[in-house]
């Protein structure tokens, strides 16, 4: 999804902005060395590190079997499936899956839910995230269906939006490169991202969209794998551009390292919520919280056009669990 609740920056000051998004003489050091770029984040190596958020070495086991209902309901219309032993072929007058259908689908949801572990591991491992979380934040935002949703804007696994891209190509320079090459070619990218004036940069924000848009009508279902496969690595850049964003968020709202405050599981449902719901909502729930030391007493500090933020790391933790 990706910061979708970008109106409520328009409440903080435009230093203080332009110091949360990064621009680029004061983004933040930080290298992808011992434990990767969210680890150091952090500010210091976690004391502990808990299942879910085990590297990619630790974690080699990705298989689930959850029911995913839109999942079996895209299967369905799209063909990939044949639901003709069923009621309105599986589908109901609003276009969900009935019970025959959910039945009818059970295998191939869990093949298809499945299918992806491989990529998800090898782009876990290689921009150094946890790969359950990975997969958890693709089962909330798409259910595995990686077609875009063109009335929301949203594409891919990880369903991005432009402001999502943005994220992306503003705190990821090596991402932002490969982009602007293939857009413009090996010259044209002399400028970091941050100083392009605001067209080039929406041109690339749809470039990004377009490298993960898996929808295509000559592929079996519509979907090309491919492009699916491709949006995981675009995930993992952007989980890791969150985390850097996060760090900043932190910083500059509280004047502390986010180890400092924070256990590094709460780290990383704030990590997860900004991907979610924004930056605007995350600094304003930071400052609204006396002592945000905690999840939950951020969690409780968010607006009213941001509560979003917490059902989200609900509904991720929902999925990791056992």
């Amino acid at each position: 999804m990706v910061s979708r609740e970008w109106p409520a920056l328009i409440r903080i000051p435009m230093v203080v902005f332009m110091s949360v998004i990064g621009i680029g003489w004061i983004t933040l050091p930080v290298q992808a060395d011992s434990g990767g770029t969210c680890q150091a984040a952090y500010g210091l190596p976690p004391s502990s590190i808990p299942d879910w958020l085990m590297p990619a070495e630790q974690n080699k086991d990705l298989t689930t079997t959850n029911r995913y209902d839109f999942l079996s309901k895209k299967l369905l219309s799209a063909g990939l499936v044949d639901g003709s032993t069923c009621p309105g072929y599986g589908l109901n007058p609003d276009g969900s899956a009935n019970g025959c259908g959910l039945e009818l689908t059970s295998d191939q949801v869990n093949n298809w839910q499945n299918q992806f572990n491989l990529a998800i591991l090898a782009d876990s491992q290689t921009n150094d995230v946890p790969p359950k979380v990975v997969k958890a934040v693709i089962a909330v935002e798409s259910q595995f269906w990686p077609a875009g949703n063109r009335s929301k804007g949203e594409v891919g696994m990880g369903q991005m939006t432009e402001n999502g891209a943005d994220l992306v190509l503003r705190w990821r320079p090596g991402y932002y490169q490969s982009i602007c090459r293939q857009t413009f070619g090996e010259k044209g990218c002399d400028s970091a991202y941050p100083f392009l004036d605001a067209s080039t940069q929406r041109l690339l924000q749809g470039m990004v969209l377009k490298e993960i848009d898996a929808t295509n009508v000559n592929s079996p279902g519509g979907i090309d794998l491919n492009k699916a496969n491709q949006a995981i690595n675009v995930l993992t850049e952007t989980l890791n551009a969150s985390c850097l964003q996060s760090t900043r968020i932190i910083e500059i709202a509280t004047g502390k390292s986010p180890a400092a405050i924070m256990s590094y599981e709460d780290y990383w449902r704030f990590v997860l919520a900004n991907y979610h719901a924004g930056v605007g909502c995350m600094y304003q729930a930071l400052r609204k919280t006396g002592n945000p030391n905690n999840w939950n007493s951020i969690a409780g500090n968010f607006s009213s056009g941001c509560a979003s933020g917490a059902e989200y790391i609900r509904r991720i933790e929902e999925q990791i669990k056992p």
